[in-house]
């Protein structure tokens, strides 16, 4: 697909080491993709252009503008996160393609309840699927996200006004670094995200689908523990970070 003009227009700070990034594409009045899609950038990074290709998830459903927030980690020794963290400023303009990629929920009403497990930045395409999808459906969905710290837990505030106002959502929090200091009413493990579904999923059923996000170490180890546990492998779907 072609490259396309790109404009940052909005930076965040979303935690001690996340950052979100909110990109226009100017060629258009709307920008249309499907929730857990992402993004690639050509970013001036590295010898030859390639070098300079990074994929991110976005992190919003589309909201009929012509921007999509991306929300992206700082890696000490990323190229292309350095670019972004410390040259790159609102007004910065790059390229792009068109929202690409497979990881998004079935077209249609849902048939099967849907468990999302991730770490870190892995939050982002589960955010903007449930702001999507989560009013409109009649299914169950239980967002099982993995930080260090609390202070690491993004968009705390909005997945708990969910956890709140929606019947149909279930929030579970994983600390690995810290105990939990909350105030909201939700679900605080302490430790890694794998014993909760592993208790909570433990007998196997038909009827439910586990999408994993995050880094592939997270990632590969989620799917051999479920499938462990008996689950079929079409019953998950993942999506690998480096």
């Amino acid at each position: 697909m072609k490259w396309k003009p790109a404009i940052i227009r909005r930076i965040e700070q979303r935690s001690p080491t996340v950052r979100s990034f909110w990109v226009e594409l100017p060629d258009r009045e709307r920008l249309d993709f499907k929730a857990g899609q992402f993004l690639t950038l050509d970013l001036p990074i590295g010898e030859t252009r390639r070098d300079g290709w990074r994929s991110y998830s976005i992190a919003a459903a589309a909201d009929g503008t012509n921007q999509a927030e991306l929300c992206i980690v700082r890696l000490p020794e990323g190229k292309g996160t350095g670019f972004l963290f410390y040259d790159a400023t609102v007004g910065t303009e790059l390229m792009t393609k068109e929202p690409a990629g497979v990881f998004t929920l079935p077209e249609g009403p849902l048939k099967n309840d849907i468990v999302m497990i991730c770490t870190g930045t892995g939050v982002a395409p589960f955010r903007a699927m449930l702001q999507e999808r989560l009013s409109a459906e009649s299914v169950n969905f239980h967002l099982i996200f993995g930080c260090r710290t609390q202070e690491d837990v993004l968009y705390a505030e909005e997945f708990a006004t969910m956890f709140r106002e929606h019947q149909n959502f279930h929030y579970t929090v994983c600390l690995s670094r810290e105990e939990a200091d909350w105030q909201e009413d939700i679900d605080f493990r302490q430790g890694y995200v794998h014993p909760v579904y592993e208790e909570d999923y433990a007998e196997v059923r038909e009827d439910v689908r586990f999408y994993l996000c995050g880094w592939a170490v997270m990632v590969d180890e989620a799917k051999d523990r479920l499938l462990k546990l008996g689950y079929p492998e079409k019953q998950i779907i993942a999506e690998l970070y480096g």
